[in-house]
């Protein structure tokens, strides 16, 4: 099973789908919770349901895109902005990696 953070966005995974949520954030970055009757749950939203990992970080990219706080207003600040997002994606796709890999030698 997936479970894993990329700043506000939360990826998990279930035996058919991925699953992007968009988590509420407290001031100090961790994900805000509320209380439920089943317990303490985390206070986010699905973005959507996908067939693969790919698609899912896809989706992500796409969102932060549009929900960025950068006004963008010329080709060069898009492709520069594009640039960041794929960076911070493989980035933390990269450090995941490496923490199953650590998982897998440990056992």
């Amino acid at each position: 099973m997936i479970d894993m953070r990329i700043g506000k966005y939360h990826i998990t995974s279930e035996p058919r789908n991925y699953i992007v949520s968009l988590a509420k954030l407290s001031d100090d970055g961790t994900p805000k919770t509320v209380m439920t009757k089943a317990g303490e749950v985390l206070s986010e939203r699905a973005l959507g349901y996908y067939n693969s990992l790919p698609q899912a970080l896809q989706a992500i990219a796409k969102d932060m895109m549009k929900r960025g706080d950068d006004h963008v207003i010329s080709i060069e600040q898009y492709v520069e902005k594009a640039k960041s997002v794929d960076v911070a994606l493989n980035h933390v796709v990269y450090e995941h990696g490496r923490e199953l890999e650590k998982q897998v030698d440990e056992e």
